[in-house]
């Protein structure tokens, strides 16, 4: 009897894919058109003029797709193959990153253009998220996500860091001011500010480069106005011009502080100075020389380039991946009756969307009636004579335009949640958003999911804003390449630290008794931006430690944030369903803890203290929740989450 020996070797399975090849790729890839379309939008509509209140609501809005994954979830379950989605998602997404920087170009519509450019990239990023979560767990065991689980993260923040240090440092190179030279002659002398700020110096020559708004000489000496002020060059502007003794910009005509002179100075000049009111003066010996200082590229063709840039980087990386990714056998088409499942999903998340739109813009129009009728007290806030929708006018006033956006919204808002009730009972998705809210404790929840981190996102959404303000507007006047050291650097530095710790303090004293401290590290750094409203300090080592101990805080917040809400998840049959609802609503409370944000600081009419002072005592609700929220201590350890 002969013997099959080839049936006796043991079969060899599937070849096991090496992470190595794919995973740290996959989330550089992710992590670059969030951090374009969710942080540096701020930061470019800033340089284009856009004003304050309009980024921070417009950016929060287009934000949200990430804050509603959970939704969008089922229609790319429902539809392909998680590596297709992947690589189908990342070659849209190196289109979008190509044409989004030609929208920045000057013109009218480039505003509300772009807005809705980037809207529905976001759209295509969250999606390829959730392809790429997807892939994730199904191309490796769980065994190896677990050691992944921290290359994953810091490849996420390794492109978050591209992305906010590198584009704001090659933008700030290319919209650098050329060094102006500016000379007296005769017996005039020209007034500055020393570096103690504190006595007027005199000089005859001097080269002056742009810093913070500010004309400043490598001495540290400022240029000063005809009063001993230092002058302010608006953020906006791309030239300036130094002659016949007074600075020039835009429309603005600044006298220089100038002064005639006998040929020996004393210990103390003004004593044998004469302080002159204009130039030319009656002595024609006395003559005053200076020169143009122009970016060396204008702002929207800084950011063009720079985005284009990154648009190149995100395609070369995004090649390999089409290779390197491999095909993973868990990772299979949908069934025809999986796929039978999409229309109505889809619809359903239409719905869904809408409503956000609907109840966002029917509670914005309730909150401007009320603060129109009230601020006019304390801050003489009002709805404009003329409404502006997207910076375009459309023909009636500020009130009229609020009634008739609530008269709308509010309707479509209430049709809505009735349609929704009605297509989400008995299915799986109406299970899941059933079973979270009869959850027992759901209140406390959702006021921890508002308000936890209501205030540090407040914070960083206006941070954006004060770093980069002109001084005489109550900023911190930042570079691009300041602002790129400052939030891309050492504030994703800080991000990563406090994350660390965070882990470490909810592992050592447990949630229960280490979230308190974790929620009070979280938002003692919102004391120090207070103070730097108050005190706008020019050291930039001192800024960076400020936004260092800001991302500190929200690195240790968050992660005490994230293990939250996996204990919530356990507490039933659809744990991984309850999960993506409790970050989504989460995350969509965060997006409008940005718009209030921004409603603040118009409110106060761009007063950075009280906006700052307004997100700490939102840190007070964040806090009283820690002592309701249900812990469920028993049920976690036995989920392994202890």
């Amino acid at each position: 009897m002969s013997v099959d020996t080839e049936a006796l070797q043991p079969q060899a399975g599937p070849p096991v894919p090496n992470p190595w090849k794919f995973v740290p790729l996959l989330y550089v890839l992710q992590a670059i058109p969030v951090t374009i379309i969710s942080d540096l939008s701020a930061v470019f509509y800033k340089d284009l003029g856009i004003p304050n209140e309009l980024i921070a609501t417009w950016t929060s809005i287009i934000a949200l797709p990430w804050s509603l994954q959970f939704l969008l979830g089922p229609l790319v379950d429902l539809s392909a193959k998680k590596r297709k989605w992947v690589l189908m998602g990342q070659a849209i997404l190196t289109i979008c990153l190509a044409i989004a920087p030609f929208f920045l170009l000057p013109g009218s519509t480039a505003f509300v253009a772009s807005l809705i450019f980037l809207g529905g990239s976001a759209f295509v990023s969250a999606m390829t998220n959730i392809a790429t979560d997807g892939f994730y767990m199904l191309a490796i065991s769980k065994e190896t996500q677990a050691t992944f689980a921290g290359v994953q993260s810091a490849s996420y923040r390794a492109g978050k860091l591209i992305c906010m240090a590198l584009v704001p440092f090659l933008v700030g190179y290319f919209m650098r001011f050329n060094p102006v030279n500016v000379q007296t002659g005769g017996n005039l002398y020209l007034a500055v500010k020393g570096p103690s700020e504190k006595n007027l110096e005199y000089i005859k020559s001097a080269t002056f480069h742009l810093d913070k708004g500010e004309l400043i000489t490598d001495q540290g000496q400022k240029l000063v106005d005809q009063k001993g002020s230092p002058v302010a060059i608006p953020g906006t502007e791309n030239s300036f011009n130094i002659q016949n003794g007074a600075l020039e910009f835009g429309k603005a005509r600044v006298p220089l502080a100038l002064y005639q002179m006998g040929k020996v100075l004393s210990e103390k000049p003004e004593e044998n100075s004469a302080r002159i009111t204009g130039f030319p003066t009656a002595d024609a010996r006395d003559t005053f020389s200076g020169g143009q200082g122009n970016r060396w590229v204008p702002a929207p063709f800084a950011w063009f380039v720079s985005l284009m840039c990154i648009a190149l980087l995100y395609g070369m990386l995004m090649v390999p991946a089409r290779k390197l990714v491999p095909e993973a056998p868990l990772d299979v088409e949908p069934s025809e009756a999986q796929r039978g499942q999409f229309r109505g999903n889809l619809n359903r998340t239409f719905a869904i969307l809408a409503f956000y739109a609907a109840a966002y813009f029917s509670v914005s129009a309730v909150w401007k009636l009320a603060a129109n009728m009230v601020s006019g007290r304390f801050s003489g806030w009002k709805l404009p004579e003329t409404a502006l929708i997207l910076g375009q006018s459309v023909g009636f006033s500020g009130v009229v335009s609020e009634v008739l956006q609530l008269a709308v919204c509010a309707p479509i808002a209430i049709a809505l949640v009735v349609f929704l009730r009605k297509s989400l009972k008995g299915t799986e998705m109406g299970e899941a958003f059933s079973t979270f809210v009869r959850q027992s404790g759901i209140f406390p929840i959702l006021c921890f999911l508002t308000f936890y981190r209501f205030s540090e996102a407040m914070v960083n959404k206006i941070s954006v804003f004060f770093l980069k303000d002109d001084l005489t507007k109550g900023g911190l006047a930042l570079s691009n390449s300041q602002f790129g050291l400052v939030k891309g650097t050492i504030g994703v530095a800080g991000m990563i630290c406090g994350g660390i710790v965070g882990g470490i303090v909810a592992g050592k004293l447990g949630l229960k008794r280490g979230f308190w401290i974790i929620a009070v590290l979280m938002h003692l750094p919102i004391l120090l931006y207070l103070y730097a409203s108050m005190a706008q300090p020019s050291n930039l080592y001192g800024i960076g430690f400020i936004d260092f101990m800001d991302q500190f805080g929200y690195g240790l917040g968050y992660a005490g944030y994230g293990v939250y809400l996996m204990r919530v998840a356990q507490r039933g049959n659809h744990r991984t369903a309850h999960f993506a609802i409790g970050t989504g609503l989460g995350a969509t409370f965060i997006a409008i803890a940005g718009i209030v944000g921004g409603q603040i600081l118009s409110v106060s009419k761009n007063n950075y203290t009280t906006t700052f002072f307004a997100a700490l005592l939102f840190a007070i609700p964040g806090l009283l929740t820690l002592m309701f929220i249900p812990h469920d201590e028993a049920a976690t350890e036995a989920a392994g989450l202890e």
